[in-house]
């Protein structure tokens, strides 16, 4: 038996084809590709970027969860007892007893601090030293 090469020719059931000047090519029929996808480096894209391409009136907390102030509740015995550990108080309290001279912003941090901590002792009902009273700051 003879051997039969392949050859591109249809034959006599197969459609014919359309000259080549006559076919019409896919690019050209639908025009530009639409893009599938995120635009490239997008990953790389620092948010500010992002929010410049949205609508800058639609900017939106970056942040979870509820955005209401929550007041933090500091009982008068949690206060007293930072006014005693406070360093910077206890400094310049040494240095007023030493009869040393102190700027007008430590002056107002002591006043401040010592009247809020003569309340605190009147609220919570404990006795002050007697030489506390008598010295005033």
């Amino acid at each position: 038996m003879t051997r039969l090469k392949k050859t591109r020719k249809t034959g006599p059931l197969a459609p014919s084809k359309t000259p080549r000047e006559k076919q019409t090519t896919d690019a050209e029929s639908k025009g530009k590709k639409k893009g599938k996808g995120q635009p490239s480096g997008q990953r790389h894209s620092s948010a500010k970027v992002l929010q410049q391409g949205k609508t800058k009136s639609d900017k939106k907390d970056p942040r979870h969860g509820s955005r209401r102030k929550v007041a933090l509740v500091v009982t008068p015995e949690q206060e007293l007892k930072q006014l005693q550990e406070d360093r910077k108080l206890q400094s310049l309290v040494e240095r007023f007893e030493n009869d040393e001279s102190l700027t007008e912003v430590e002056q107002r941090y002591l006043d401040e601090k010592s009247e809020r901590y003569e309340q605190l002792v009147a609220k919570l009902g404990y006795e002050l030293d007697e030489e506390w009273d008598d010295e005033e700051y």
